[in-house]
């Protein structure tokens, strides 16, 4: 039997066997959640400001951002270039999207190659890590804050 996260596989088969891990904190065992695949936490309060009609985020802008916030999980985040060929978007809206979250601190800069920016998506929003290391990575960044909702001198027009 190979033991992987949560599962037993047998290597004869191939078949995997799921098993329970015990949950400390209920003092029972754990139940793996049925969402298919991997999966992470967002903050609801966050997501919904984002939502919000006067937020300053689009719905492009919200697609860029949950895009980038995939593949977060999967990649360690993701070049506006790569979301603009997933969602359907040109280079230049996606760069500029990218750029636009980024200065509110909703993107992370991950990695810069030459010109290309890797995003990430900002640990104060989604994560798929254990509460302590999310809460160990957050506290290494600022709040995010929203386009529409800028605090301090107001933008003159």
């Amino acid at each position: 039997m190979l033991k992987r996260h949560g599962q037993l596989v047998n290597t004869t088969t191939g078949e995997v066997h799921e098993f329970l891990e015990a949950d400390e904190s209920k003092g029972g065992p754990r139940r793996n959640y049925q969402l298919g695949g991997r999966y992470g936490q967002f903050s609801l309060e966050r997501v919904s400001a984002m939502l919000h009609h006067e937020s300053g985020i689009t719905g492009d802008a919200f697609r860029v951002f949950w895009y980038c916030a995939i593949e977060t999980y999967n990649e360690g985040g993701s070049t506006a270039a790569k979301a603009a060929k997933h969602l359907g978007l040109t280079p230049q809206a996606t760069r500029r999207i990218a750029k636009q979250l980024a200065e509110n601190k909703i993107f992370l800069v991950a990695d810069v190659v030459g010109r290309t920016i890797k995003y990430k998506a900002s640990p104060h929003i989604v994560t798929s890590l254990t509460g302590a290391e999310q809460s160990e990575e957050a506290a290494a960044y600022h709040l995010p804050t929203l386009p529409g909702r800028r605090t301090g001198a107001k933008r003159r027009a």
